[in-house]
């Protein structure tokens, strides 16, 4: 790829991504040379995936090795798929660590639509009872008004605030459907973007501010992120790979940043000669089931056991709480919401006339 091509490929997306992983897999998982497939793929899938398919088949068969070229794009591929492919040609089965990588981008993609989806119905809610508020403020609030101070000169705290919100509706009115449009598409795009780096402080944050902080979606998205850790590392333990590389690959390849800075305390230690004993002897933030694994397996055979066991559980537990995600939020979310539109609209309704009977009801 040209440095002209390189610059005007700028940073695929989630589900290109998803696509291109899936494909890759494949063809190695069939036994095809990852360059004639690619080529073969780019010829078949429109699109950007195509055309990065093509471009990478390409500068394959013109000698440049895979992990060379992602390391040269760095912009265009994100940090964990990198360290992915990295780790499963490290340890000789790329198609599997592509596949693990595959299943938590998925579902980190499916729970991404889920929570659109979910949020359609209360979205139409608050925007009929938004068009309900506005008219109450408009027509029926003056009239109220009116009335009122033929018969009473009594005014409370609520019922001044609304008074103003009526006085200075035209100044707000458009405003704030404009700003709710405004995070849903910063949402969006900022979604997509998280998926796609999965790690590094960006992504931290662009989780942390959306819905991704409901319980089970992020434990669904942190355990597939374990899942893959303990995948790779069986995977690169099985065929002997020195465990302070593997275990710096693998924690780089599951984008859990947390999980990388304590994979690279352990692999110091490691390297110093240090014997991992027990669970005391890890970082105290490392994963307990995890750490488990590693000082349970005492021999090479052992420890692939123990962590492919643990991939496994981790995997059940992240397809639970995705589950879980997408029966319950829509429910959660409709009744919130809807809830409180209820509540907020009889609120405006009704607190004017109980108000006013109750200061006609009092001795003059």
């Amino acid at each position: 790829m040209s440095g002209g091509e390189k610059s005007r490929m700028g940073a695929i997306s989630a589900e290109q991504l998803l696509a291109l992983n899936d494909e890759m897999a494949a063809l190695v998982r069939a036994g095809v040379p990852l360059e004639r497939g690619l080529l073969h793929l780019g010829q078949d899938v429109p699109g950007r995936v195509g055309a990065i398919a093509t471009q990478l088949g390409q500068r394959m068969q013109a000698g440049e090795s895979l992990a060379d070229i992602i390391e040269r794009d760095a912009k265009v591929f994100p940090p964990a798929w990198r360290a992915v492919v990295q780790a499963g040609m490290r340890s000789g089965h790329l198609a599997s660590a592509l596949e693990g990588m595959s299943r938590s981008t998925r579902r980190a993609v499916e729970l991404r639509r889920a929570i659109l989806l979910a949020l359609v119905y209360p979205v139409v809610v608050l925007t009929l009872a938004y068009g309900v508020f506005l008219f109450l403020l408009t027509y029926y609030w003056p009239v109220i008004q009116s009335a009122y101070a033929d018969l009473t000169s009594k005014r409370d705290m609520p019922w001044a605030g609304i008074s103003r919100l009526g006085e200075v509706v035209e100044q707000w009115a458009l405003v704030v459907p404009a700003v709710a449009v405004l995070l849903l598409g910063i949402w969006w795009y900022r979604s997509s973007r998280a998926i796609r780096t999965w790690t590094g402080p960006a992504a931290r944050r662009s989780f942390r501010i959306r819905f991704w902080r409901w319980p089970t979606v992020g434990q669904s998205l942190r355990d597939g992120r374990m899942a893959t850790f303990a995948e790779l590392l069986a995977l690169m333990n099985q065929h002997e790979v020195p465990m302070p590389e593997a275990i710096v690959l693998a924690a780089d390849a599951s984008g859990d940043r947390g999980l990388a800075e304590a994979s690279r305390e352990i692999a110091r230690r490691v390297s110093n000669g240090e014997k991992l004993r027990d669970r005391r002897d890890l970082p105290a933030h490392f994963p307990p089931l995890l750490g488990w694994s590693i000082v349970s397996g005492s021999g090479t055979a052992a420890l692939t056991r123990t962590l492919t066991t643990s991939a496994e559980t981790y995997r059940q537990r992240a397809a639970r709480a995705a589950t879980w995600a997408v029966v319950y939020l829509p429910i959660a979310l409709t009744a919130f919401i809807g809830g409180t539109v209820v509540f907020s609209l009889a609120f405006l309704v009704f607190y004017p006339i109980v108000s006013l009977l109750y200061d006609l009801a009092l001795p003059q």
